[in-house]
């Protein structure tokens, strides 16, 4: 088979060598003397230029039976080599005439060669080709006679029905099966008719045998025999069947009579063979709206696959029952029909919906998820004011919120700054997840989340305010100053609500931001210091990481002190121009003034950023330290997973990895390190 394979694919390993030629190629005669003594393996480039002369050769009759002739005649040398026969055989698919069917012929015997000599004569058309073939079915056996077999089948060949009949006899399996399917390909009135003859004395029907026979219905009903066809699939459609027999048998029942198709598909709709209810639910489609209307008073009887299928039918319609019989759905107690009907009743877009849409944000999660999904859809100017009119009702706030924010429904900026003002972190969360969305960096919606700024109260719930005003400004033009809008209600808010936004004006940036807060670094007014101090550990790069280092190294409160060292570490891990070594020797330096364990493990955390041998072997030195060896566990595997780093240090990574896996807790971090060891 691997010779086969090899003349199979030919022509495609001539081209694909083509490209990476670097020498002279022969000359199309030198590749013809040459071709006899072929040997797999060899250059390709001879064979190349003889398929260009063959196809070029195809657009001639002349020329195409010159090039023909030619292969015949290297063909019969007796001292041509195997691989150049295939080629030749391979040739003569394309070019070959009734001349060379005998010299192909000579080679069906050979058990080397008669494949590519069938492949050749198959596809050879006339009379002469044919004659070989049929000879081949009393002269070939084993696998080169199901060769033969399948030709003459693909060629449809009648002359060969009365051989085939006697080969389907044959005690070789594979001989008998060929024949039988070659007698279906044929199917001209003798192979039907013993095909039917044999049908009941095989039962119960092999596989095959089915396969045959649904084939052997399929022709009766082209030729018009529909009362034959009709007795062969009703029996080929019989329970006992393998489904795809049966499916195959009632696709073909409901071809045959056109005119009694709608009330078959309806009846097996509502029967009890679930295979035959599978095949009526692909063809629901073509029933009148009368009978899709007459099955939905039934859909509560139907089983959950049927009744969905019924629903997506029944909805594409948009017939004026539709609405009401979608409501019902809506409120099935089956979830796959529920869900089914809610989906189809958003697609309506009808706006009577909204209200039973709105009530749905409050049930699953598929269920929501699909009522917001509608209601989004709907126009905005239609649907927005009764969403908005909901935004009061806790059980589904976060449910219609999520839809504002796909609407961006700017009228919702008000009640949700309202609602972001609370306290419960589950009010808020979603309200402030809403406004990132909605809200626009102008002078409109800025001010106004200015105010929810003063709001709030110090911790968790400031910061997210802070991070949503933060995202509201990064949606401007990228050469628009981010904290312009803000700085604007800086300069016109008093000194209390000033300081609250210190914060802020770091995290948006900019010269005049970072101005305002060095001013107040060293105020004297000790809420003002720590508001400086925390908008210089909010920036957002390493602009400001010298300053950071030195409150880290020199503030008086040692509060202070460590969220500047840790903003230090951040920073200088960010993305950046920076030199790897460079960023190595920042973190080793701030390892030195780092006391808290917590923030050690920060600095060896974020040195996984720092991809160079020198920083894997730096926090290996913590391996030993039972404080901070998990951690340096965790990195260690992080940077050996850069194979551009690990492979060319193996040397010195891999013993390192050996501790790792002797070292962590952490079962998935073991496991990486073993893999990363054996180079994986």
């Amino acid at each position: 088979m691997g010779r086969i394979a090899n003349y199979l694919c030919i022509s495609m390993a001539v081209i694909g060598v083509s490209a990476g030629w670097a020498h002279a190629q022969p000359s199309l005669e030198q590749a013809w003397e040459a071709l006899p003594n072929y040997e797999y393996g060899q250059d390709l480039a001879g064979q190349l230029a003889i398929e260009r002369s063959v196809i070029e050769a195809m657009q001639t009759p002349e020329r195409r039976a010159e090039i023909a002739a030619r292969c015949a005649r290297l063909l019969s040398q007796p001292d041509t080599t195997l691989a150049a026969k295939q080629f030749l055989c391979l040739q003569l698919r394309q070019v070959g005439t009734a001349a060379e069917v005998p010299q192909l012929a000579l080679l069906l015997p050979a058990p080397d060669t008669w494949q590519m000599a069938l492949l050749a004569i198959a596809a050879i058309p006339g009379p002469e080709s044919l004659a070989v073939l049929r000879t081949a079915l009393d002269q070939l056996e084993g696998a080169a006679l199901v060769g033969a077999i399948h030709a003459v089948g693909a060629r449809q060949d009648s002359g060969c029905v009365p051989r085939l009949i006697q080969l389907a006899a044959a005690p070789d399996e594979l001989v008998a099966h060929a024949a039988l399917r070659a007698l279906t390909n044929i199917a001209d009135e003798q192979a039907l008719t013993w095909l039917q003859s044999q049908a009941d004395q095989q039962k119960p029907w092999s596989d095959v045998w089915a396969q045959c026979l649904v084939r052997v219905a399929a022709s009766r009903a082209q030729q018009g025999q529909r009362a034959e066809a009709a007795a062969l699939w009703t029996q080929l459609s019989d329970a006992q069947q393998q489904p795809a027999t049966r499916r195959a048998a009632l696709e073909g029942l409901l071809q045959l009579d056109p005119d009694a198709a709608a009330d078959t598909i309806r009846g097996w709709f509502v029967g009890s063979d679930p295979l035959a209810q599978q095949v009526a639910a692909a063809h629901l489609s073509e029933l009148p709206d009368a009978t899709l209307e007459e099955l939905s008073r039934q859909v509560a009887s139907l089983p959950e696959t049927s009744a969905v299928v019924l629903i997506e039918v029944l909805a594409g319609r948009r017939g004026q029952h539709v609405l009401p019989f979608l409501m019902e759905m809506v409120d099935s107690n089956v979830p796959a029909v529920q869900l089914t009907g809610l989906r189809c009743l958003g697609a309506l877009h009808d706006p009577s919906t909204i209200p039973t849409l709105i009530d749905r944000l409050a049930g699953n999660e598929q269920m929501a998820a699909v009522a917001q999904q509608a209601l989004a859809r709907m126009p905005r100017d239609v649907v927005g004011p009764a969403i908005l009119a909901a935004l009061d009702r806790p059980e589904i706030q976060e449910g219609v919120i999520s839809v504002l924010k796909e609407l961006k429904y700017y009228e919702a900026i008000d009640p949700l700054i309202a609602i972001a003002a609370q306290r419960d972190p589950a009010a808020y969360a979603p309200a402030l997840d809403g406004l990132r969305s909605i809200a626009d960096p102008d002078k409109y919606d800025i001010p106004r989340l200015m105010q929810l700024l003063y709001q709030t109260q110090p911790g968790t719930h400031r910061d997210e305010v802070e991070k949503t005003i933060a995202i509201v400004c990064d949606k401007g033009p990228a050469d628009q100053d981010r904290a312009a809008l803000v700085l604007q209600a800086w300069d016109s808010a008093d000194d209390a609500h000033k300081l609250l936004s210190l914060p802020l004006l770091g995290r948006l940036g900019g010269a005049r931001a970072r101005q305002i807060i060095e001013s107040y670094l060293d105020a004297p007014d000790k809420n003002a210091q720590e508001a400086a101090v925390r908008a210089l550990c909010n920036w957002p790069d390493a602009e400001v990481a010298d300053q950071l280092l030195n409150v880290a190294s020199h503030a008086r409160d040692k509060r202070h002190a460590r969220w500047a060292l840790r903003a230090f570490v951040r920073v200088i891990t960010l993305p950046s121009d920076r030199e790897p070594d460079a960023t190595l020797a920042q973190l080793q330096q701030i390892m030195q003034q780092a006391h808290e364990t917590e923030d050690r493990a920060l600095i060896i955390s974020r040195a996984a950023t720092v991809r160079t041998l020198a920083c894997v072997r730096w926090v290996a030195e913590y391996l030993d330290d039972p404080a901070l060896a998990q951690p340096a566990c965790a990195t260690i595997v992080d940077l050996a997973h850069h194979r551009e780093l690990r492979h060319p240090n193996m040397d010195t990574i891999g013993p390192i990895l050996d501790k790792v896996a002797a070292t962590s807790r952490d079962a998935a971090v073991v496991e990486r390190a073993k893999r990363y060891r054996l180079g994986l």
